[in-house]
């Protein structure tokens, strides 16, 4: 149903008349019978009001005193109320007036303002309220009128809160048996409920239409309407919370809390109190309790601030042992937990309510409910917490299962080898295993091989990274030897020691065998040297000569405080390395994501100095997918494309390094399906068949691979370099480049190499490619044309 516009608020002709009323009792009178002798009565007593025979009547006479019991035999008839207007929700109005000329106390203080006025929800749309109000009118002038009978409005459910914060919600509904629709002239001729209706439920446009057709001034409203508010807080709350528990994971947890809250509140019709709930999960027989859990917990959270171990353990075994609800007006009655007793009443509570909640009988948490007042709560209450129980157990429970959920995901990407493209395969197995056990049979693990599947091998290196990092260690070590001369030069030059000399000449001959490739065993025996010769004697030096203090305490601060080293250099050479290794890695992990969605096939990659990673795609890694060949392509031009993108983020990563770095990036193309098969005691793939090991030996020699009859390393800085052994793979990657250059992302000359052989390689031959120096793109994708071909086939 659409919301309505101020076009709706149309002034309606409303005049009060209880003639309809008194037509009833007439109909129902019979002073023979003894259910129907008071409408005979009732008739006889109203003469005496002739105010109230009018017609219409004046609401002003209904305030005179002389009216009071006439006014009194009328709602009587209407509201058989026995002493029940403390507790029921009733008025009556004008005909379509919102504003009643009487109302039991409960409808005033609940809907009305000093004045008597009707005081709309702030969650209700005033225009939306008349646009039923509308609809109401026409639903009883179409019926009247025409005999035409339209599907009733729904009535309007809203919330109010009263001065101590409780929301409760109601439905109004509206009776208009009392209402008689009087036209003020000719009207048009309608046949039938399709002239004007254009659905099963009355919207927006038949409103438009009815009010031109039937405009509201040409008729006349007489009688009165009865208003009756029904309470539904309970309904709704569930209804509310449920909703809740269905988001919760787009919910902060002060923003559930407070539903959870504000649910309870309402139920109990309490204010001043406070609604917590701990969570009581538990894995492997660890229970879990980490700062964002013990948020949901009042309890726990005031009662254990800054790492209480001892009180948090006592509160937890406390709430774990709540089995049924418990209702606590006492706390006396804790006697074998006085510390509890004693923390709850700094805390200012006086009365407690603990409810477990389960989840097919298993305890997840418990409902806390903590009142500041002394007899605020009574025992009837749990009984109304029932209805609260399902939901908030549903909850946690889901909570529960994302932990495991996480907890297996994780366990699975980071610790295991079990991919989730592959998992499907290892369920089967686990099923048959299973299965073969509960017939009583002794089963072996199958197995677990996948074959005729396509390897796609890529490797991003920091270039020269062994080099690059003895020569940072190499110009450590040289620092603290030179800083480890000066305090010994000068030292000599105080006090003529000949100790120091011999120190002196160790250091030089130290220092002349320091170079680029360092010998394990000399760095080995420096550090010992530094770490228990020279830091003893520095240490003496200070103490002995208050003008060597400085240096010696430059010295000894400008040493790692583990390895009791200079390492400045060696920390910016990892620093960088670790920062376009996440670079990289990370890039790879968002774009794995991306291609998983292309077709699901196997990903790993591996973290040395630089990043490599295995791609194996083929119709027997997945069960529910139709595998082609234009997925591989697209996972080659993917390959290329993405080192395109990669060289040109580290370049743009390399002014901020703290150490100058760059990366060489290199392609194995392998055009022959191979098998991979998984090894239980390695828990990895490994590539299965003589045959087939060759492509493992290839990837290993490849990366030390050399230009033949030039000697030049393969692998340069800014370059891709493609490794093939057939014809047809070169020419693929050569499609795939001109694509590229097309882009302006290569530069225009492609290098055809031979290399030399290795141990076990014999006849490799290499493309490569310059990458261009031009800001990295980030709109589309390159390869979305392909992937799209490939969606269409």
């Amino acid at each position: 149903m659409e919301n309505s516009n101020s076009k709706f608020h149309q002034p309606i002709r409303s005049h009060l008349d209880f003639s309809m009323l008194f037509a009833q009792w007439e109909r129902l009178s019979n002073k023979a019978e003894p259910d129907t002798c008071l409408y005979h009565d009732l008739l006889q007593r109203i003469k005496g009001f002739p105010d109230l025979n009018q017609f219409p009547v004046d609401p002003e006479d209904l305030k005179k005193r002389e009216n009071r019991l006439g006014l009194g035999l009328i709602l009587g008839s209407i509201f058989p109320l026995s002493g029940q207007e403390e507790r029921k929700i009733f008025g009556i109005a004008k005909p379509f007036e919102f504003k009643p000329i009487y109302a039991t106390p409960i409808f005033h203080a609940q809907f009305l303002d000093r004045k008597g006025e009707i005081v709309i929800p702030e969650n209700l749309d005033p225009d939306r309220l008349h646009f039923q109000k509308m609809l109401l009118v026409y639903e009883l002038i179409l019926d009247q009128i025409y005999g035409i009978k339209i599907n009733p409005v729904h009535p309007l459910v809203f919330k109010v809160s009263d001065e101590n914060g409780i929301t409760r919600h109601f439905q109004i509904q509206f009776t208009t048996q009392f209402v008689k629709v009087v036209p003020r002239g000719a009207l048009p001729s309608i046949h039938g409920k399709s002239e004007i209706c254009s659905g099963n439920m009355p919207n927006s446009y038949d409103l438009n239409q009815w009010m031109e057709l039937l405009p509201l001034d040409q008729f006349d409203f007489y009688g009165f309407i009865i208003e009756e508010a029904i309470d539904l807080t309970m309904a709704q709350s569930v209804a509310q919370l449920n909703e809740t528990v269905l988001r919760q994971e787009q919910l902060s947890v002060e923003e559930f809390l407070h539903v959870v809250e504000d649910s309870v509140k309402s139920l109990l019709s309490k204010s001043n109190i406070k609604v917590g709930l701990a969570i009581l999960q538990r894995v492997n027989e660890r229970l879990v309790l980490t700062e964002s859990r013990l948020a949901y917990s009042f309890l726990i959270k005031s009662l254990c601030t800054g790492g209480c171990k001892d009180t948090l353990q006592g509160v937890i075994e406390f709430l774990s042992r709540v089995k049924s609800p418990v209702f606590l007006n006492d706390l006396d009655q804790i006697d074998e937990y006085y510390p509890m007793r004693e923390k709850f009443a700094h805390l200012g509570v006086k009365e407690l309510i603990l409810y477990p909640l389960k989840h097919h009988g298993n305890l997840v948490g418990v409902l806390e409910i903590s009142a500041f007042e002394a007899q605020n709560f009574d025992p009837s209450m749990l009984l109304t917490l029932d209805f609260l129980a399902p939901s908030l157990s549903l909850a946690l429970h889901r909570q529960a299962e994302n932990l495991e959920n996480r907890i297996k995901s994780i366990v699975r990407k980071n610790f295991t080898a079990i991919h989730p493209v592959v998992e499907w395969k290892f369920d089967e197995i686990a099923l048959d295993f299973v299965l073969a056990e509960e017939e009583g049979k002794h089963p072996e693990i199958k197995p677990i091989l996948f074959k005729d599947v396509y390897p796609l091998y890529g490797v991003i290196d920091i270039k020269d990274s062994s080099l690059e990092r003895n020569k940072a260690i190499q110009s450590d070590l040289l620092t603290q030897v030179d800083l480890a001369r000066g305090i010994l030069t000068q030292a000599n030059k105080l006090e003529f020691l000949p100790l120091l000399e011999n120190m002196l000449d160790r250091l030089e001959d130290f220092k002349r065998k320091i170079n680029p490739i360092l010998v394990n065993e000399e760095e080995l025996r420096l550090v010992d040297f530094f770490q228990t010769e020279l830091t003893p004697l520095f240490k003496h030096v200070r103490n002995q000569y208050p003008e060597l203090i400085p240096q010696v305490d430059y010295y000894f601060g400008q040493l790692d405080s583990e390895l009791n080293l200079i390492t400045q250099k060696r920390g910016a050479f990892e620093r960088s390395m670790s920062s376009i290794n996440d670079t990289i890695g990370n890039f790879l992990d968002k774009e794995e994501v991306r291609i998983q969605r292309m077709f699901p096939h196997y990903f790993e990659k591996f973290k040395t100095d630089g990043i490599e990673y295995n791609i194996y795609i083929g119709q027997s890694l997945v069960k529910n997918h139709q595998y082609d060949e234009i997925y591989l392509k697209n996972l080659r031009l993917w390959q290329l494309q993405t080192m395109v993108d990669l060289e040109t983020m580290v370049r743009q990563q390399a002014p901020l390094l703290d150490y100058p770095m760059s990366t060489t990036q290199l392609i194995l193309a392998y055009s022959q399906p191979i098998s991979i098969s998984f090894r239980l005691d390695e828990r990895k793939f490994d590539v299965e068949g003589s045959y087939h090991i060759r492509y493992e030996v290839i990837k290993k020699r490849i990366d030390k691979a050399l230009i033949k009859d030039g000697g030049e390393r393969l692998n340069q800085p800014g370059k891709i370099a493609i490794v093939y052994s057939q014809h047809h793979e070169a020419e693929e990657f050569r499609e795939f480049i001109h694509f590229l250059q097309k882009k302006g992302k290569l530069e225009p000359h492609i290098e055809d190499l031979e290399l030399e052989d290795m141990q076990g390689v014999h006849g490799l031959k290499a493309l490569r490619v310059k990458v261009r120096t031009e800001p990295l793109e980030t709109k589309g994708s390159v390869f979305s044309k392909l992937i799209a071909e490939g969606k269409e086939r």
